[in-house]
């Protein structure tokens, strides 16, 4: 099936009480995210490469592969970077774009919802400077190989211009409001807001983010690294997942747990590639894949959970109040509880601290835990909230008195 790139945009804002994020709401007739809301983005034209625009960023096309990690070549890396830019200007009104004072941007914006592909003939004739230097690169996202509809898409932030205006004309949006990352979340968990995994997954990923300065310097993507697979404890296959929260750069350890029935814990990376991988490896051990396991709900722990869980039909369990911020179906376990859905039981040992609902897991008769973030690697390019440090050393005793000989596989990869 044709996967299609796309990009996508998150405008903040500072508000009274924090950070602001733009949302907008679909109507319920579009084919695709019907009655959702997120950010403004759509699919890469052809247009957007062109060479018009490339020679109005001030962003170069190897400068932009290289922000979004070196996965993609210069030429579609900075395509997706325009696309953000002219997605904006259609869906919300906003243009990141320098131009002469007077220019009729009302126009060029009726004339591009028109016909997106005459964009480079509307910079030329403005004399656009497209102001690609201002939008942050954040993650990646594809959609699972179950979807109709499937896209590969750049998210990136940009701080909502001094002045700018948000103003709503087509069929693509209903509505648009400006939402704290953690109101939109709970908003979501009560019923309100419907939103997809990857607008959630960011609203999570911002949730502690100051300033777009912040999410600059934390968050941005790094270089995107190799998917490595290693045998690392009896029943135990570690796979390196190199983009957790879909932020490249950010590596997160996933576990395969099991011979014939298998757990997979942490699948962190939904860009694809990794979650292919695992499903590749219990298979090829002749296995396949009966559950999924959280030892916590962060982004670079969760995000490709979704993907693998919902074709097989399986359930994602997670600790106490875990899946409050993800936008399907969990399954809360306890602390000692025996999680005994593959061939090889994990005993659950509840581990708060790094976060409330933070988990490990011990392997068969105690030869091995998967302690999460418990040693206190968290994710390289994460804004986590504030750790209970007293509890935190408490859950690091109580896990030692669990299984004291045993092995603690990580979360992530030491640095």
């Amino acid at each position: 099936m044709l996967v299609r790139p796309a990009a996508t945009v998150v405008l903040v804002r500072p508000g009274a009480d924090g950070l602001e994020v733009l949302l907008t709401h679909r109507p319920a007739t579009m084919a695709f995210a019907p009655d959702m809301h997120v950010f403004p983005g759509g699919r890469v034209d052809a247009a957007d490469g062109d060479p018009i625009l490339a020679a109005r960023s001030v962003v170069s096309a190897e400068a932009a592969a290289a922000r979004l990690g070196g996965d993609l070549p210069p030429a579609m890396a900075l395509a997706a970077h325009v696309a953000a830019i002219r997605e904006a200007f259609e869906e919300v009104g906003v243009l990141l774009a320098d131009h002469a004072p007077g220019v009729d941007v009302v126009e060029a914006r009726t004339r591009l919802l028109a016909d997106p592909g005459v964009f480079p003939a509307i910079a030329d004739s403005l004399d656009l400077r497209l102001r690609t230097d201002l939008l942050v690169p954040l993650s990646r996202w594809v959609t699972p190989r179950w979807m109709p509809r499937r896209f590969d898409t750049r998210f990136f932030v940009a701080a909502f211009p001094s002045g700018a205006a948000v103003s709503l004309v087509g069929d693509e949006v209903v509505a648009q409001a400006w939402h704290r990352p953690l109101d939109a979340l709970e908003s979501m968990a009560a019923g309100g807001l419907g939103m997809w995994l990857p607008t959630s997954t960011t609203l999570m990923q911002l949730v502690h983010a100051g300033s777009i300065e912040d999410i600059r310097a934390r968050l941005s993507p790094g270089r995107l690294g190799e998917v490595v697979v290693e045998d690392v404890a009896a029943d135990v296959v570690r796979i390196e997942m190199p983009a957790g929260g879909g932020v490249a750069g950010q590596p997160v350890n996933a576990y395969l747990v099991g011979r014939s029935e298998v757990v997979l814990v942490d699948p962190g990376d939904p860009t694809g590639e990794a979650l292919d991988r695992a499903s590749e490896v219990a298979r090829a051990r002749g296995g396949r894949i009966v559950a999924i396991a959280l030892t916590h709900a962060d982004p670079d722990h969760a995000a490709g959970a979704e993907a693998i869980a919902e074709p097989l039909g399986i359930p994602v369990l997670v600790g106490p109040g875990g899946g409050r911020h993800l936008p399907y179906e969990t399954r809360e376990v306890r602390d000692g509880e025996m999680v005994e859905l593959g061939d090889v039981p994990l005993q659950v040992v509840a581990t708060p601290g790094p976060r409330p609902d933070h988990l490990a897991f011990v392997v068969g008769e105690g030869s091995a835990v998967l302690a999460g973030d418990l040693d206190g690697v968290r994710g390289a390019r994460s804004i986590v909230g504030p750790p209970d440090e007293a509890v935190w050393a408490r859950s690091v005793a109580d896990l030692r008195s669990v299984a004291p000989d045993a092995h603690w596989l990580p979360g992530h990869p030491a640095r």
